[in-house]
């Protein structure tokens, strides 16, 4: 009885683990943007982010993993903002996790042929002259955690490699 159950329990996490690898296979690859007019964010007043790029490439570093760079433009900021690091299969998306240190994960789920990105904490970001240990910046409230990306054209994203 005891095999059984253990026979039982691999075979499990087996189909488990398939599972999260067909999410995986359905998450397109490729771009992904939102740029948010200005009637949107005299709205929605207390948004930061103007404009988010997003790049989803298969690891180069640890197959069956996801790689992603993103730029994002903020309100009253000159310069890019960027964020990057490897996402894993997790229920019926996608589970990120950026490369910074206390950096928040974002979920990322498919709605159509839409991409849903949600930070449930604050994102942290840094510019693109000075680095991630100059010049950091947490990015987070409600009208910052959550973005309805469409599908845009490769060449849109080549600053946003992972």
């Amino acid at each position: 009885m005891a095999r059984l159950a253990s026979i039982i329990l691999v075979s499990a996490a087996w189909m488990a683990s398939f599972g999260s690898l067909a999410v995986a296979a359905q998450m397109p690859l490729g771009c992904f943007s939102r740029t948010y007019d200005t009637a949107h964010l005299r709205i929605h007043h207390s948004q930061q982010v103007q404009r988010l790029w997003i790049r989803f490439e298969e690891s180069r570093y640890d197959p069956g993993k996801i790689d992603f760079g993103m730029n994002l433009w903020v309100r009253s900021q000159k310069q890019i903002w960027r964020a990057g690091g490897r996402c894993k299969p997790s229920g019926r998306g996608l589970r990120c996790q950026p490369d910074t240190d206390g950096a928040s994960e974002l979920l990322v789920t498919l709605e159509g042929r839409n991409l849903r990105l949600t930070s449930p904490g604050k994102l942290k970001i840094f510019d693109d002259v000075t680095g991630p240990d100059l010049n950091e910046r947490l990015i987070g409230g409600s009208a910052d955690s959550t973005f309805l990306l469409q599908a845009t054209p490769d060449a849109a994203c080549k600053d946003a490699r992972p």
